[in-house]
């Protein structure tokens, strides 16, 4: 009976664990499933920004240009599998939302999984926030499942900008100025503009001798200006502005960053030119002393000296040519004429004195020789000769020089003598100037036409 019992027992502990495996395999084959439907919450989404959940980046901030990292977390918590789920963020335009696998959308979210799925893009100036919605399909039972949850940051900072311009004010200064700009959202304090090119001229800010902007406001401006001063030439300034906006902000894993030093740089170029040369002075010549008035003299009036008068002209016998004298009657040269010295007063030997007449030479009649005419004895001269005056007959006799020119300098030209109204009409080696030939044929023309007006009167 023992026995019996011991088998019976162990047939029924066998038949226990045999259901109650059966028991736990049915209720996991019972386990979620497609076939259970939509759920009211079967898609969760939580959103962080730089792992700061929702909106904590909106305070203090992230760094305008710095990286923004939003992580978007999908949870299905229904026991159907989503299909095809995308998420849209409007805080974050034109950035690309990429989930596992390198997409731009989860294929499929099983049952009570969880996915994720991030966005990266420089951080805007200003805030920005809004709703992440993400959108899922169940396509066995036709469908949709959503869930929508709000985040958002703040792009916060100063940032600097600097022009300059730079103008000539004299020959040797210039005047440069610096504009300094607070292009951010957040006020720049303590701006210090210098110039590394222009160490040694001083700059003053807003009125203030000092280059140094205290306060420059979001959107706000500030002149300073440099008066430069140097020799001609071409110069190049390389102005900058230093300042803070003494603001922490957040990293990419929600730390805090210290401010950091803004800086703007600008540059512009400007020419010295030398002044002109002043006028070269040229002294004026000093004014001629009054002459003194003149007093009468005392005394007698001084005895003016005679005036030769001008030396007479050839004969109107001279204009035309003459013959020969007569053997009996010997030519004359021209000569001084007055009283005769006495005999052997001065004279050689055997000399003539002027004048005097030697022996067996013919006389001349009264009147024959003209004044100043010496006689040549006979056979002084040959039959028909005419005696040339001895400075004529000098200058004759020399004979031109070579490679010289025959017309004498101005400076060397004789003095000649005034003409007479006959030399007009005839030259001296007797010619007859051009005035004189028109006279003569003048004179032999006038006649002629007159007679043939005569003749031709008659006949009419």
């Amino acid at each position: 009976m023992i026995i019996g019992r011991e088998g019976a027992g162990s047939t029924r502990t066998r038949w226990l664990l045999t259901g109650l495996l059966l028991t736990g395999s049915c209720w996991s084959a019972a386990g979620p499933s497609a076939a259970d439907g939509p759920t009211a919450n079967g898609l969760a989404l939580t959103v962080t920004v730089n792992t700061r959940p929702g909106l904590g980046a909106l305070n203090p901030g992230i760094r305008t240009g710095a990286a923004v990292v939003k992580s978007y977390r999908l949870t299905n918590r229904g026991g159907a599998d989503l299909h095809d789920v995308r998420v849209h963020d409007p805080a974050m335009p034109g950035a690309a939302i990429r989930c596992p696998g390198g997409l731009d959308r989860v294929p499929m979210l099983a049952g009570l999984r969880v996915a994720y799925c991030t966005a990266t893009a420089p951080a805007r100036p200003g805030a920005w926030v809004g709703d992440v919605r993400a959108v899922g399909q169940q396509p066995y039972l036709r469908a949709m499942v959503q869930a929508t949850a709000r985040s958002g940051y703040a792009g916060v900072g100063a940032a600097l900008g600097l022009t300059e311009t730079a103008r000539v004010t004299g020959p040797d200064r210039a005047e440069v100025r610096y504009v300094v700009a607070n292009h951010g959202n957040r006020p720049v304090h303590g701006v210090r503009v210098s110039d590394p090119a222009l160490p040694a001229e001083r700059i003053g800010c807003g009125g203030s001798p000092q280059p140094v902007v205290a306060h420059l406001a979001p959107g706000a401006r500030a002149t300073c200006v440099a008066s430069v001063r140097r020799a001609p030439g071409t110069y190049e300034s390389r102005g900058q502005a230093d300042g803070s906006d003494l603001i922490r902000t957040l990293d990419v894993r929600g730390g805090a960053v210290a401010p950091p030093r803004l800086t703007a740089r600008s540059s512009a170029r400007f020419t010295l030119r030398a002044p002109p040369p002043p006028p070269a002075h040229v002294p004026r010549p000093p004014r001629p002393a009054p002459a003194p008035p003149r007093r009468p003299p005392v005394g007698p009036p001084p005895e003016r000296r005679p005036v030769a008068p001008p030396p007479p002209g050839p004969p109107l016998i001279a204009l035309f040519p003459l013959p020969p004298p007569p053997p009996g009657i010997a030519a004359t040269v021209p000569g001084p004429v007055g009283p005769a010295p006495p005999p052997g007063a001065g004279l050689p030997p055997g000399a003539v004195p002027p004048g005097a007449v030697p022996p067996g030479a013919a006389a001349v009649p009264p009147g024959g020789l003209p004044p100043g005419a010496a006689a040549v004895p006979p056979g002084g001269l040959p039959p028909g000769a005419v005696a040339v005056p001895p400075g004529v007959a000098r200058q004759q006799a020399q004979p031109p020089k070579k490679n010289t020119s025959r017309t004498p300098r101005r400076t060397q030209r004789p003095a000649e003598p005034r003409r007479s109204l006959a030399g007009r009409f005839m030259r001296r080696d007797r010619t007859p100037t051009g005035l004189g030939m028109l006279s003569a044929l003048f004179l032999i023309l006038l006649p002629a036409a007159i007679a043939a007006a005569v003749f031709g009167s008659r006949r009419l």
